[in-house]
């Protein structure tokens, strides 16, 4: 609908020979409306009634193709090392060393994630996770054959054992009896 009153507004210029303002009075619009689809028309554009997009051509912030080449081949020649730091801070100590400039620690993570090279940590899963300090009272060691804790955190552990094979305390007060 648009479209066909532009188209219409330029013929009653160029055809009927109308003078702008009768035209954009009479058609309820203005005189910057007017003039800019007369221009538009003079550039010899055949689609010259359509909107243009108006979207920016281009992304002034935007990491270039190769850079962020650079960036992804950095990482996965770190990975292929063994025992290597592949992080954000070891990405950019190369780019340093190879002389090349870098962009600020979340645009490098957001460039990783972004070609899926950011892994979780699956060595230590937080669920079922055992406790280095755990150990059963008396020493006792813990069913997956892990050791270790403090003497305060066995003390403690021996407690919760207690309190839980024997009669509960009133308000959580548990006394450790040695027999």
């Amino acid at each position: 609908m648009e479209e066909e009153i532009r188209k219409k507004a330029i013929l009653r210029y160029i055809v009927d020979k109308e003078k702008p303002p009768t035209i954009y009075t009479n058609l309820g619009r203005t005189k910057l409306w007017s003039f800019k689809w007369l221009k538009r028309y003079l550039t010899g554009n055949t689609d010259w009634y359509r909107d243009q997009s108006r979207s920016p051509l281009n992304k002034p912030t935007e990491i270039s193709k190769g850079n962020r080449d650079l960036i992804v081949t950095t990482r996965r020649r770190l990975e292929s090392g063994p025992y290597a730091q592949i992080g954000v801070s070891a990405i950019k100590w190369e780019l340093r060393k190879l002389g090349a400039s870098f962009p600020s620690d979340s645009t490098l993570h957001r460039i990783l994630k972004r070609e899926e090279l950011v892994k979780k940590n699956c060595l230590c899963s937080q669920r079922g996770r055992v406790s280095i300090r755990y150990r059963g009272a008396g020493g006792e060691q813990h069913p997956s054959g892990r050791h270790g804790g403090s003497p305060v955190y066995q003390g403690r552990r021996q407690v919760l054992l207690l309190q839980r094979d024997g009669p509960l305390q009133p308000s959580g007060v548990c006394g450790i009896s040695k027999n």
